[in-house]
């Protein structure tokens, strides 16, 4: 998986091939399953910028209109979310349920492009249109026609999706599309795993037994959070940016190790009791105290909560977060034991309810749009990883504004890369460029 930002997306020229969903003859559904958690606090915040998550992968030859028009149906049938939406209702957010048996599918017009910017910008403004939080639907269906190799590509609100979510869908309409291409008017999917459907993940979110303050889970969540003053921690090197304010978003994608280099920095840490993903975050606290951040780096990181078997091939936004603290000591083995069992016990705080601990905790002192977070994505055991290299699948994000640091690490067949999301100011430029330079630099070098 190539995880980038539409910014850099820049695909070879195509004609754009565009599908509508018709819902105008469709009642929906009024449903009783309230947005999630991470549903309902997008959806809160959504009245500006538009928040989308978009999927790419190639296939030979020419797009077969026919063929991609029933997958996207069968991939809109297959998944619950998709055939959901949101509405504003007395000042209420409301869910709506569709059935997709009554969806019709409309083809666009083509619009043709000459350049990778000019089919990159076309795309950005009609993700921009058509992914909107509110009504339906919220996502984008096209593709992008060539005559030797074609991509097909569609986005999403992030309401309805994830990161796991791009790799499910690429995989599902992969496999959709080669069996509609097969079997024209035939294919029924019939031989793919049953997907379960996030708007049940929902309900069961909304039903979940209250954790209570005497669980010791429940105690760490407030006992970090009382060290940061009911704040969730910012990224430890200034920014210049004070809170209240926010700016452009500024993008850095970087190769941060080759495979190779992977797999030795995986034994490095196992050695040492802890994960890839432990050891980045020992690695990463050690260069904010190099560069003048303490010796300490405390943050939130998201994980999802795909635990059981039903949820590993839905598409939704199943994710939680859990807070940990990073020690970074002068031996860099001694941080990476320290931070192997500290990710364990996060990990398990994880599995308590973060609408629970606002609760125990009385909301939030949330001072700013962004939480400073580090996400680690470990894509070959998602489904499909092992045709990503082959079709070119993309995980494409958008560019809005931001007011901390983000960062998601992906591992992938060609090893570790970094994507960060950060206030692109004069004074938050230098700051990052540093710490990330500094990280690439100490990777590459024996631990």
């Amino acid at each position: 998986m190539h995880v980038t930002t539409i910014d850099h997306y820049l695909p070879d020229p195509g004609d754009l091939m565009q599908w509508t969903v018709d819902s105008g003859a469709v009642r929906p559904v009024a449903s009783p399953v309230p947005p999630s958690f991470n549903q309902g606090f997008h959806l809160s915040g959504s009245e500006g910028e538009s928040v989308w998550l978009a999927a790419a992968f190639d296939i030979e030859g020419r797009v077969d209109g026919k063929a991609l028009e029933r997958a996207y149906r069968l991939l809109i049938a297959r998944h619950g979310t998709l055939h959901s939406a949101f509405v504003r209702r007395d000042g209420e957010i409301e869910r709506e349920l569709y059935d997709p048996a009554e969806l019709i599918l409309k083809q666009e017009p083509m619009a043709r492009t000459d350049s990778p910017e000019g089919l990159r910008d076309l795309l950005w403004s009609t993700l921009n249109t058509a992914c909107h939080p509110f009504g339906f639907p919220a996502y984008l269906l096209a593709a992008i026609d060539r005559a030797e190799r074609s991509t097909v590509f569609c986005g999403f609100d992030h309401a309805h999706v994830d990161a796991y979510s791009m790799s499910i869908i690429i995989d599902d309409l992969y496999q959709l599309y080669r069996g509609c291409l097969e079997e024209p008017g035939g294919f029924f999917a019939d031989t793919m795993p049953m997907a379960g459907s996030f708007v049940d993940y929902c309900a069961a979110e909304a039903e979940a037994a209250i954790v209570g303050p005497r669980d010791p889970r429940m105690r760490a969540w407030l006992k970090f959070f009382d060290e940061h003053d009911n704040t969730p921690p910012g990224f430890p090197l200034d920014l210049g940016l004070p809170p209240g304010q926010a700016a452009p978003q500024a993008v850095d994608l970087r190769d941060l190790l080759d495979a190779d280099t992977t797999t030795a920095f995986e034994v490095f840490c196992r050695r040492n009791g802890a994960s890839v993903f432990a050891g980045m975050l020992a690695a990463m606290a050690r260069c904010v105290r190099v560069l003048g951040g303490g010796p300490q780096m405390s943050l939130l990181f998201p994980l999802h909560t795909r635990r059981s078997e039903q949820w590993r091939g839905a598409v939704g936004w199943f994710t939680t977060n859990a807070p940990i603290k990073v020690a970074a000591t002068e031996d860099f083995s001694e941080s990476v034991q320290r931070a192997g069992p500290a990710l364990r016990t996060a990990v398990s705080l994880g599995e308590v309810p973060v609408p629970h601990v606002l609760a125990a905790m009385g909301g939030l002192n949330h001072q700013r749009s962004d939480i400073f977070m580090v996400s680690f994505v470990d894509y070959r055991g998602l489904p499909g990883a092992a045709a990503h290299e082959d079709i070119g699948a993309h995980h494409v994000s958008n560019v809005t504004t931001a007011d901390d640091a983000q960062f998601w690490i992906s591992r992938t067949e060609r090893g570790l890369a970094l994507r960060t999301r950060y206030p692109g100011t004069e004074a938050a430029e230098p700051v990052i460029t540093s710490f990330l330079d500094e990280l690439s630099r100490f990777l590459r070098q024996p631990w």
